[in-house]
């Protein structure tokens, strides 16, 4: 997707209207990944802001991968509008070859969205212990977003499982299962940590 189109050279206002508006794309996918992303943006935020008030080593180093991190669920936004796109083509114009690979990727993109929210929810918990009291809320509302985006991207999934010959079907369910799983329980990690606290 070129610049021009990318979500993330829309104002936010105009990409609200889009995803309100009466056409296919953006759609739940691409508001999982972006929702993702900021969520991610609070976690390093928090780790900014208490790195800033005195270095420790194990927040560097979360520091450095949130970096790293940040921007990479986002990036799906973008992919998962053109999957999409390619998907409804195929299935008006496609052959059934092309419609099954369109509806594989349509499938793969936000599968590959919850892998990359998984890795960061693990960051996000473990980056919670090593952030400043005064900004854990920071951490644990970008947490909750991040599961939030994993969730929403699962549900993507489950949308365009139907389309799926049986055996990607079944396969493509048992990941979509195993993620969501992972994902509730890191989730369930960081409240259980943050209820021990309060």
């Amino acid at each position: 997707m070129s610049d021009e189109a990318s979500v993330w050279t829309q104002r936010l206002a105009d990409f609200r209207a889009a995803t309100a508006a009466n056409q296919p794309t953006p759609g739940c996918g691409a508001a999982a990944a972006v929702t993702a992303d900021i969520g991610l943006a609070l976690v390093l935020k928090g780790l900014r802001i208490s790195e800033a008030h005195g270095s420790d080593p194990t927040r560097r180093a979360l520091l450095q991968a949130a970096e790293a991190l940040l921007g990479r669920p986002g990036a799906f936004a973008d992919d998962d509008v053109r999957a999409f796109g390619d998907y409804l083509n195929a299935a008006r114009d496609g052959e059934p070859e092309q419609k099954q690979a369109a509806s594989r990727q349509a499938c793969a993109v936000p599968l590959a969205l919850a892998h990359c929210c998984l890795e960061a929810l693990e960051l996000a918990v473990d980056a919670w212990q090593c952030t400043n009291s005064n900004v854990q809320s920071d951490a644990q509302a970008g947490t909750v977003l991040i599961h939030a985006g994993l969730s929403a991207a699962l549900i993507n999934v489950d949308a365009d499982m139907a389309s799926l010959e049986d055996a990607s079907r079944d396969q493509v369910a048992q990941t979509r299962t195993r993620l969501q799983a992972e994902g509730d329980d890191l989730l369930q990690r960081l409240l259980n940590q943050a209820l021990s606290r309060s």
